[in-house]
């Protein structure tokens, strides 16, 4: 996972990122202004900053602190508006945040950890009135939670959201930026990268592949290889 995570402190001009940014408010008060709308915000606020969004802060204490991480979070945050969240009482995105920063030089899959549990932390705690968002958060929990198995039925997890097959199907890729089935397609590549780089000396190639989904071994190699432009082969190599 490609991951930025830093600390700061001061006023930041207009300015946006190719990433999703998730900014955890640690100190004082200030404003972030995202294209044209302005919300004040102060410890006990997280802002969610989608891909390509205009933005920009202004202080109003003397000290204004925020951790900021920005990744490519787009298998679970796949909100075009920027969103901002109150934490809970006992603060749980907060400590999150500081947990972050202050690993964010530590062992890559670790840090990963602790940036998918605030992540999943800020999706649970999303006010989503938007019935077709749910349903589509609903399929992408249905499919995260289904990839390894082979024969998984995209067709029937689309009819089962309670809309037309077409319909959803549609307003998926409008909200996702992918089809249904690339994304299952991405889920499953993922975790056979992750499988690869924690098992290789464990799990055949094979092996990984069944535990992504995949029952055709070529199938697989070539999906792979669309995903990453390399062989499964080859990764396993590199890494």
């Amino acid at each position: 996972m490609k991951l930025v995570v830093g600390f700061i402190d001061r006023e930041c001009p207009n300015h946006k990122h190719n990433d999703y940014e998730i900014i955890v408010y640690t100190k004082g008060r200030g404003k972030i202004n995202l294209s044209g709308k302005e919300y004040e915000v102060s410890p006990g606020k997280i802002m969610i900053v989608p891909p390509e969004t205009m933005h920009q802060s202004v202080i109003i204490d003397d000290v204004f602190e925020r951790i900021y991480i920005s990744g490519d979070f787009n298998n679970l945050l796949f909100e075009k508006n920027p969103i901002l969240i109150t934490d809970t009482p006992e603060n749980e995105g907060l400590l999150l945040g500081k947990m972050i920063y202050s690993n964010r030089y530590a062992d890559v899959e670790y840090l990963s950890s602790l940036v998918n549990a605030l992540v999943h932390f800020l999706v649970r705690n999303m006010k989503m009135e938007d019935h077709v968002y749910i349903a589509v958060k609903n399929i992408v929990d249905k499919i995260s939670d289904t990839f390894s198995d082979s024969n998984i039925d995209l067709s029937e997890i689309l009819k089962r959201s309670g809309y037309a097959e077409d319909y959803i199907r549609a307003q998926f890729k409008k909200i996702m930026g992918k089809t249904p089935t690339t994304f299952l397609t991405e889920v499953r590549i993922n975790h056979a990268r992750f499988l690869i780089d924690m098992y290789k000396t464990t799990y055949s190639l094979s092996t990984v592949a069944e535990k992504c989904g995949y029952d055709d071994y070529v199938y697989f190699s070539r999906r792979f290889k669309q995903i990453t432009g390399m062989s499964p082969r080859k990764y396993m190599e590199m890494n």
